[in-house]
């Protein structure tokens, strides 16, 4: 059995389960589900974009004792319940910088009319646009290459410490959590394709920055999960800073410079976490596609979250969780480059010490 594969998940985690996960409490708990298994997946089908039946046949099958089961999907579903409650934040975030945007223009222009007042109506495109446009000059101008290199990194513990401490998810959920971020880690040895809806059925009108995101996030054994918004550059030109230290802390001048490409996917993709909704949807297929799991119309891809596999029958797939965890990264390096819009601007607005004035004591 290949590392890092859907079998491999299922081992650990009942590996891991039995003999008592990371803490005391993540034992064998009682829970209440009056819906049974059924009424789990429906309510967080209802709730994001999962394919139902195919999930209650996936778990019909599974290897794992019923109680373990159940208490995997209501954190499944609690998991999401608290993440789409905190969609609200990016998206009053995102509207900040795009009116501050829009004022600062109008101030520039000298302009005398409504400058971000009631009664502006933008519609979504627009203020994602703005607010793209003015986090990518930010981040190259207000910056350092350094500063920016550091925002996006992640030690892979830090999830775990998340769904424990954010969330307060400590289960059967966090044993499972914990394993399939190895697999996210280690994505590449599965072999498996693009875990993000838009990956195989894709529309010229759909968002793709969800698989943009997926394409460009690495990892590291030393930095964790990491993005290559900014690389070492041989050439010198005025993107180029020469302000940091090389890693290995000789001391050596290293210029860098901004991945402008690599920096607007990050963009898209944090814009996109204002929603509408949590994970993305992928346009349904038409009749002449190819249905890989059974030809039942669904929009899910062959890989969706809970499915069975396409290649393993009744193996659960873990598509779904892989893509929270990645949304999960996501919001981590947006909340720290938040933070440290919000901090830079604040610094901007206090006066400076040149301009105060000192009465001298009588």
């Amino acid at each position: 059995m290949p590392r890092f594969s859907d079998k491999w998940v299922i081992d650990k985690c009942m590996f891991d389960y039995v003999n008592g996960g990371d803490c005391a409490c993540c034992g064998f708990p009682h829970l209440f589900a009056p819906g049974g298994i059924e009424g789990l997946i429906n309510a967080m089908s209802d709730l994001e974009t999962d394919d139902a039946t195919r999930e209650i046949k996936a778990a019909n099958v599974s290897p794992w004792p019923p109680d373990m089961r159940d208490q995997i999907w209501s954190d499944r579903l609690l998991l999401r319940f608290k993440m789409k409650k905190e969609m609200r934040g990016y998206r009053d975030f995102l509207e900040r910088v795009a009116k501050n945007t829009t004022t600062t223009t109008t101030s520039t222009d000298g302009d005398d009319d409504t400058t971000g007042g009631g009664g502006r109506e933008e519609d979504d495109e627009d203020y994602r646009s703005l607010a793209v446009s003015e986090l990518h000059r930010f981040c190259t101008r207000d910056l350092t290459p350094w500063q920016l290199r550091r925002i996006f990194q992640l030690p892979r513990s830090e999830l775990g410490e998340s769904l424990k401490g954010r969330y307060k998810i400590c289960s059967a959920y966090s044993v499972l959590f914990c394993s399939v971020v190895d697999q996210v880690a280690n994505f590449n040895v599965t072999g498996y394709g693009v875990d993000a809806r838009l990956g195989r059925y894709e529309n010229e009108s759909d968002d793709t920055s969800e698989e943009e995101f997926e394409g460009i996030l690495k990892f590291d054994r030393n930095y964790g999960f990491r993005l290559d918004v900014v690389v070492q550059s041989s050439t010198s030109s005025s993107i180029v800073r020469r302000d940091v230290v090389d890693d290995d802390g000789s001391g050596n001048d290293c210029a860098w410079r901004v991945d402008d490409a690599a920096l607007l996917k990050f963009l898209r993709r944090m814009a996109s976490l204002a929603g509408p909704t949590l994970l993305a949807r992928a346009a349904r297929k038409t009749a002449n596609e190819g249905d890989d799991a059974g030809g039942n119309g669904s929009d899910e891809n062959s890989r969706g979250g809970g499915q069975i596999d396409k290649d393993d029958d009744n193996v659960t797939s873990f598509r779904s969780d892989r893509r929270v965890i990645r949304l999960m990264i996501a919001r981590y390096w947006a909340d720290r480059l938040i933070e440290k819009y919000d901090e830079i601007q604040k610094d901007k607005r206090l006066p400076s010490p040149s301009s105060l004035s000192i009465t001298p004591p009588i």
